[in-house]
């Protein structure tokens, strides 16, 4: 674009002219907006910064400039307007298609690049440790029929994730999450660690992390002077699209970590958000696992009626693959 002073000459009618060979795909200049000009208007000869008339190189006419009359100046269009014969129709099509094809990749890469940056955060703030980020579907064996349908159902989950958020003005999601009971070695970290990776590849937030570092990462708030606070760390682990917890019953509960980890449940709850919890107990045995020495289980018998509204349950059989696979 280039900028010309017009002066008094814009407080004249600025109808564009035109000539018998000067014609362009703009041909009917009548019905143009009084603001634009054209570089063939003869009350511009004179004027510096007019662009030069071009020859079209397939018919020999005359090509000229657009240009729009703003505030005492005219901006110029340096690009020529196109020619209408009928080479220059096909060159100004091509011309056209190459530069939205050039926006659109443009574009696609700016995307690809704001994702990718995205998905380093979502990494980075997901509590996953480096061997379960290595975890995935593909690397997830099944020499059962049992393991096969698993894999399946987890697959199926994360690829229609968006369907177990709660989404305003319809009904909340019910069982939008999974409990994967078992013995230790069964592949359940494994495969809530798939879903977790199938997720953060695609842009969407995941904290996926044990009992005992979820419990850790609120404890070292109580010692930072950086802004981090208790309800500020409870708040993400409540609001994150996905919150996947590691060997829940690992731990030994206190009435600490107990009101901890009801508070967290209790807020998933009430926003019906989806949550993924692995553990080697059953559901009966989870109760009296999270209740502290000496206290009552009416807590603890809380977070698993919880569970019981919030998720499905997989158990998950079968000798260990640790020593196969890691």
């Amino acid at each position: 674009m280039g900028l010309t002073k017009v002066g008094e000459i814009l407080q004249q009618d600025l109808i564009p002219t035109a000539t018998p060979d000067s014609e362009t795909h703009s041909t009917d200049m009548s019905k143009k907006n009084k603001l634009q000009v054209f570089s063939n208007d003869p009350r511009l000869v004179g004027l510096p910064d007019v662009p030069e008339t071009i020859i079209c190189e397939f018919c020999g006419k005359d090509r000229y400039c657009e240009g729009m009359s703003l505030l005492g100046m005219i901006i110029w269009r340096r690009i020529s307007m196109s020619c209408t014969c009928d080479k220059g129709i096909v060159q100004y099509e091509q011309q056209e298609a190459e530069r939205k094809a050039k926006e659109i990749a443009e574009e696609k890469a700016k995307a690809e690049k704001e994702l990718q940056e995205k998905i380093l955060h979502i990494r980075k703030e997901s509590g996953m440790g480096e061997r379960f980020l290595q975890k995935t579907f593909q690397s997830f064996i099944t020499e059962t029929t049992e393991q096969k349908k698993i894999k399946n159902i987890a697959q199926s989950y994360a690829r229609m994730f968006d369907k177990s958020l709660p989404k305003r003005g319809e009904p909340l999601p019910s069982r939008n999450g999974f409990i994967i009971c078992g013995t230790k070695g069964t592949g359940k970290s494994h495969i809530a660690s798939a879903i977790a990776n199938d997720l953060i590849n695609r842009g969407i937030g995941v904290i996926c992390m044990t009992e005992r570092n979820l419990y850790d990462s609120i404890r070292k708030t109580y010692s930072q002077d950086d802004g981090g606070n208790e309800s500020y760390v409870r708040g993400r682990y409540e609001r994150v699209p996905l919150l996947i917890i590691d060997d829940l019953g690992k731990e030994k509960p206190t009435e600490w970590t107990l009101a901890t980890f009801y508070a967290i449940i209790d807020g998933r709850y009430d926003r019906a958000m989806p949550t993924i919890i692995t553990t080697n107990y059953d559901i009966k045995s989870l109760i009296e696992r999270l209740t502290p020495k000496g206290n009552d289980n009416i807590t603890a018998d809380a977070i698993v009626d919880r569970f019981n509204e919030m998720c499905e349950i997989i158990e998950m059989k079968g000798n260990s693959w640790r020593g196969r696979q890691e």
